[in-house]
């Protein structure tokens, strides 16, 4: 019996638990395979990214391209990157978010919008990140408050406060009752609005409780 080939066993395993257009990590196969090297592991993904069989997002970030795709260079899906790398864990729960111009501009404050994307994450330190995705900029920031499914969309309103006149062509009464309904779909409670809220600076706390965001029944 022929024995395969270790690293056909990291591509074959790449093809069944990931398939075409999902990206996946190296950290992932070192647990994987833990009686490897992870040097090894490395020289082999490099193997196979020179011969075509993977792409590359950014380091420790990989993908199989889609056969069925025709393109001359084809490349990881940046959305998708973001997603896994910073929004969600491997369970699919939330672990950050979206911020700055571009919330803004999705829940209709604004009509601009920001080539560098930020992001608030669970997945990284308090030190602010600056990376470069396919020339796409992203800001990664640590959160002042771990992320959840039920908190992020309160997250996301309080920072947009910290500084509201530079993200929001409206004025905050006319638009604070669409806020409260955005973030009241976490269904916190009063206790645990206010405990957020207070770690938040004191220019957002005051509009925040101006337009009236502790009087969210849950």
């Amino acid at each position: 019996m022929v024995k395969t080939k270790i690293i056909d066993r990291i591509y074959e395993y790449a093809q069944k638990t990931y398939g075409y257009s999902k990206p996946f990590f190296l950290k992932e196969l070192y647990v994987e395979f833990p009686d490897v090297k992870q040097g090894t592991i490395r020289e082999y993904m490099r193997r196979l990214l020179n011969n075509g069989k993977v792409i590359k997002a950014k380091n420790g970030v990989y993908e199989l391209p889609n056969p069925n795709r025709i393109l001359k260079n084809p490349t990881v899906s940046i959305s998708k990157v973001v997603n896994q790398s910073y929004l969600f864990d491997n369970d699919g729960r939330r672990i950050g978010y979206q911020s700055g111009f571009n919330f803004a501009n999705q829940i209709g404050l604004t009509t601009q919008t920001a080539s560098v994307t930020t992001i608030f994450s669970n997945a990284v330190s308090k030190k602010k990140r600056n990376i470069t995705l396919n020339k796409n900029r992203l800001i990664i920031n640590a959160p002042r408050v771990e992320i959840n499914d039920e908190n992020y969309r309160l997250l996301q309103v309080l920072d947009l406060l910290i500084k509201y006149e530079m993200y929001s062509e409206y004025d905050l009464k006319k638009v604070s009752q669409k806020l409260i309904k955005y973030f009241s779909r976490g269904n916190l409670s009063t206790e645990k609005i206010e405990e957020i809220v207070d770690e938040y600076p004191l220019e957002a706390q005051v509009k925040f409780y101006k337009m009236g965001g502790s009087n969210v029944i849950t």
